[in-house]
């Protein structure tokens, strides 16, 4: 801990963000009010990393990419040891992404990426995100129950991306399994060897879409893998084919967890709050508030990483070069700043809130707007199929180990009553 909070003696951030404690792993939001009422900026522990949960101090570090850098976000939050990193250093693992590269070959490539997700390509997609949410729902609106996050909060998005990106449906379940060793990789401290079979499966995950790119040059679609392939085949090409396959990769983690965590969250808290959901049933002009107001109150991203390239001076204290800064997104949505009594979740407010649940700063979420389509689109399908849903009688929430980085449950099981 840094002096200035010995001195404080206020706060042990070490105990205060206990990543693995069933309390802090429910809701991380009380420590977040703790630490940023009285130490906006601080370290967890005396190497860090450093806990930024004040919105000034979060803005200061999203917009300036040069001082913050976020160039090795995806290489993992813990160790690997050396079998591991020697079987990756020949992959793209530790190639810094399009998505998190310097200022301007990262503008250079968002200004190209940012054309797969503007409105007027959400307006071609959202047919096919309104047919894969039906198709998802009517699997199970004649049973009476299932688990929400299995049947349509974790299928959905990775349907709408894949669809966009334009991986084949036989190969989908496939890809789920590698994509998730390689999010297993980014946020959690695993055992040598977990640490070897997930490197494998990244290899593997890798080369497939490595030949994915390849087919595209042969047999170009309309699809995001034949934009990237032609973009690198360019003479003055605005990403390589080993970019590529890393921003494909970082896009459908990014894109396809957010997402899902996003419908989860907030159909748990509008169901945990029956009123709530009846509301919205009665009323589904009030979808759009629910997903604004589950992005602010609950957002599935908890953090935004940086690596400080020179010592600064944040919100009055001093962080070294080369430290690990966390600016907490999550804790922006219940500043006191952001909205009206901010612990509340509310359908009747009547300003958007600024949260920061798509970030902040140059390297905001190019897939914003596509999740809140997505979390409205699934609310929809929800509130017309099956509008007696109901938390399962025995569901006691548990929730993903995801330490700094998201914020989800395991399951949500629900129930309805059938004719």
């Amino acid at each position: 801990m840094s002096e200035h909070l010995q001195e404080q003696g206020e706060i042990d951030p070490a105990k205060l963000f206990d990543l693995l404690s069933p309390e802090y792993m429910a809701s991380p939001y009380d420590a977040y009010r703790v630490a940023r009422e009285k130490a906006p900026v601080c370290p967890m522990a005396a190497d860090g990393p450093w806990i930024v949960t004040g919105q000034e101090e979060m803005a200061a570090v999203l917009q300036d990419p040069t001082r913050f850098t976020s160039r090795t976000n995806t290489h993992g939050t813990y160790a690997f040891t050396d079998e591991c990193r020697e079987l990756l250093s020949g992959s793209v693992y530790y190639r810094v992404t399009p998505f998190n590269a310097d200022p301007e070959d990262h503008g250079r490539f968002r200004s190209f990426i940012d054309e797969e997700f503007s409105p007027t390509a959400l307006r071609r997609h959202e047919p096919a995100v309104r047919a894969a949410a039906a198709a998802l729902v009517a699997e199970f609106k004649d049973t009476g129950g299932v688990d929400l996050l299995a049947g349509l909060a974790y299928p959905l998005p990775l349907t709408v991306l894949c669809d966009i990106i334009g991986v084949p449906a036989e190969d989908r379940a496939t890809v789920k399994g590698w994509l998730g060793d390689w999010l297993l990789m980014q946020v959690l401290p695993l055992p040598p060897e977990d640490q070897l079979r997930c490197a494998k499966s990244v290899l593997a995950y890798e080369e497939y879409v490595r030949g994915l790119l390849a087919d595209r040059r042969r047999q170009p679609a309309d699809d995001l893998l034949t934009a990237l392939a032609d973009a690198a085949a360019q003479s003055d090409p605005v990403c390589t084919v080993d970019d590529a396959v890393l921003a494909l990769l970082v896009l459908l983690a990014s894109g396809h967890e957010t997402t899902t965590h996003l419908i989860a969250n907030t159909v748990h808290r509008l169901l945990a709050d029956r009123k709530q959901w009846e509301r919205l049933v009665a009323d589904p002009g009030l979808i759009p508030a629910a997903v604004e107001e589950g992005l602010r109150f609950n957002t599935s991203v908890q953090s935004a990483p940086r690596v400080v390239t020179e010592d600064v001076t944040l919100g009055g204290v001093a962080v070294p070069a080369g430290a690990k800064v966390h600016a907490m997104v999550a804790a922006a949505g219940r500043d006191p700043g952001t909205a009206d009594d901010p612990e509340t979740f509310s359908l009747d407010r009547t300003t958007l809130p600024r949260h920061f649940a798509f970030g902040h700063g140059p390297h905001s979420c190019l897939g914003a707007d596509l999740a809140r389509l997505q979390g409205r689109v699934a609310l929809e399908a929800l509130v017309e199929a099956v509008p007696e849903l109901a938390l399962a009688p025995d569901f006691a929430p548990q929730h993903l180990p995801g330490g700094l980085v998201i914020n989800g449950l395991l399951a949500l099981p629900v129930t309805w009553p059938t004719s």
